[in-house]
């Protein structure tokens, strides 16, 4: 049976109650774990390629420890220690994750064993490490925690699958507050496959100059993202109102489904104080995102956030990390903006990104009331 057939052009997904976010953490290319903020001027990106800018690991754990553990797990842990700790909890009810490719060089690693070896003797970490849900034991491990823990791997869905999980078990009472989080990182490997697959910029391309190209392709990138979300608004910095997930819509479907969201909120577009577009510098693309910029009312501020932290599946938590923040200083990244703002305060905030143009979101994120 031809499933294309009988399959609905698009189909969207509503959220459920809102939640709070208390906590927010972000580990990419960018310095923004020291002081949980974004420097003014951008890291460059290396071969059209933006790789993690490592925290030091020694505060955290032993050499040892160390050695065990592979990228992804080192920066994830280190995310959520930090995220957990601004939070100020102890132990988390519930660890929630998302990921498009888990990690890539332990995949790469225990393949290359099997290879190497004739599947013979072979050192089971790679294999222990390639597992998606990986960084989720460590981290139960870490805390003690025998709570619920899940991982979903649903390449441009993935971390808004984990966010609807927890506002599920929110909205049902069965927790308080959730650790949920995003991860994803790039190989050289992986790097040259999806290059074959026209992924990637040919030519060198400046992260200040991405948004402008006008060729096909982005470019690479990796990055951590933990949020620690709660059912009250105490202590926290934003409020997540609205989530859409659309599968391979049409423009109009995606400008009918931010229409219905702003009316679901009794928000008109001039309401909107910041918008958060997911430009990647592919021009096969921008189309959604042009839409979406025209829509907008044109004293809105409007920003980027591929440039900082490249492309991958679940990019978007550097935009739900800029958010959060934005909606509790009240300040945007000026390295960031295509657009300034023209008004006051900022209290509602529209994300919308898409990843390869199938998996589209809508966020509605607010300013947390007194």
């Amino acid at each position: 049976m031809d499933l294309a057939a009988i399959m609905p052009a698009s189909y969207s997904v509503n959220m459920l109650s809102p939640v709070y976010i208390r906590s927010a953490r972000a580990i990419c290319a960018q310095d923004t774990f020291g002081n949980n903020d974004l420097p003014g001027e951008l890291t460059e990106a290396t071969g059209n390629s933006l790789h993690y800018l490592h925290p030091d690991y020694s505060k955290y754990f032993t050499i040892m420890q160390l050695r065990r553990m592979s990228r992804v797990t080192r920066t994830g842990l280190v995310a959520a220690i930090e995220s957990l700790a601004d939070a100020g909890i102890k132990k988390p009810e519930a660890i929630i994750t998302g990921t498009g490719k888990g990690s890539i060089y332990d995949t790469e690693k225990f393949i290359q064993n099997i290879l190497e070896f004739h599947e013979g003797t072979l050192n089971p970490t790679p294999f222990i490490q390639s597992t998606y849900n990986s960084l989720n034991g460590l981290i139960g491990l870490q805390y003690g925690a025998s709570c619920y823990n899940t991982t979903y791997v649903h390449r441009g869905f993935s971390l808004e699958l984990a966010l609807t999980d927890a506002m599920m078990l929110l909205q049902e009472g069965e927790i308080e507050q959730a650790l949920v989080g995003c991860f994803e990182e790039i190989s050289p490997e992986h790097y040259i496959i999806k290059q074959k697959l026209g992924a990637w910029k040919k030519e060198p391309v400046s992260c200040r100059e991405l948004i402008a190209s006008k060729t096909t392709g982005s470019i690479a990138g990796e990055g951590t993202f933990f949020f620690v979300v709660q059912k009250n608004k105490a202590g926290a910095l934003a409020k997540l109102s609205g989530l859409r997930m659309l599968f391979e819509p049409t423009v109009a479907a995606v400008l009918d489904e931010l229409t219905s969201l702003l009316k679901e909120h009794h928000l008109r577009r001039e309401d909107i104080d910041l918008v958060i577009l997911g430009y990647n510098g592919d021009v096969r693309h921008n189309h959604y995102y042009d839409a979406v910029l025209a829509a907008s009312d044109t004293s809105t501020c409007i920003q980027c956030f591929k440039p900082a932290c490249g492309e991958f599946d679940t990019a978007v938590g550097f935009a739900v990390w800029m958010a959060a923040w934005a909606a509790q200083r009240q300040q945007v990244f000026p390295s960031l903006t295509i657009r300034p703002a023209m008004k006051g305060p900022i209290k509602n905030i529209i994300i919308y990104n898409h990843y390869q143009a199938k998996d589209h979101v809508l966020y509605l994120l607010q300013q947390t009331e007194d």
